[in-house]
């Protein structure tokens, strides 16, 4: 496998999903963007995902977006960034796209102004 599909934390091999789940599990309204990375850092952003309310979950399709009018290739780096409405916004932990029907689910918890997005 190529270094950069390995996390440096674990060794593990870094997944790859098609797919991410939003599940809002938190006090709140929440509404999400899917964030394009480039090292890190947010270069693009998606059309915003909801309002939605406690106990529904989201998913989209990864390979349906379109970035600055390009869609994503394998191993782009994507994040989501959950806010809570009328609270706080907040980047969840990200993933690597690859079109292979994997999901990954990210769970939200918390308040308005004190929540988490783990993924489950």
């Amino acid at each position: 496998m190529h270094p950069s599909e390995f996390s440096a934390e674990s060794g593990a091999p870094d997944p790859h999903v098609q797919h991410i789940d939003c599940s809002n599990n938190a006090a709140f309204v929440l509404r999400f963007v899917v964030q394009r990375l480039d090292g890190g850092r947010a270069i693009s952003q998606s059309h915003r995902v909801g309002p939605f309310h406690s106990g529904q979950t989201r998913r989209v399709d990864l390979s349906a977006l379109r970035f600055h009018g390009q869609p994503l290739e394998v191993g782009d780096r994507v994040r989501l960034r959950v806010g809570a409405v009328g609270g706080v916004r907040r980047n969840g932990p990200d993933v690597a796209y690859a079109p292979n029907g994997e999901t990954a689910v990210f769970s939200v918890r918390g308040t308005t102004l004190a929540f988490s997005i783990g993924q489950a």
